[in-house]
């Protein structure tokens, strides 16, 4: 029998609004799309959706793709 494939992945992130937004809490969704499959394509290309979200830098989104890179590659294991 053959392993299941990664076809696609969500990743939802929250974090405390900035300090001059009304929200309290910013969301951020990043799907991981491919068109054969993650699994097919060995990797995928991102959609960012989001209201608001705050960074202070490049490194903190960098931060979040790294870490689902992390996740991804962990369920190839």
């Amino acid at each position: 029998m053959n392993e299941p494939k990664l076809d696609r992945a969500t990743f939802e992130f929250s974090q405390e609004g900035n300090c001059i937004s009304a929200d309290e809490i910013e969301t951020l969704t990043i799907e991981c799309e491919s068109s054969l499959g993650i699994d097919n394509d060995g990797g995928c290309f991102y959609v960012l959706k989001t209201d608001g979200w705050s960074i202070d830098s490049v490194k903190n989104l960098q931060d979040l793709f790294d870490r689902i890179q992390k996740t991804i590659k962990a369920g190839e294991q």
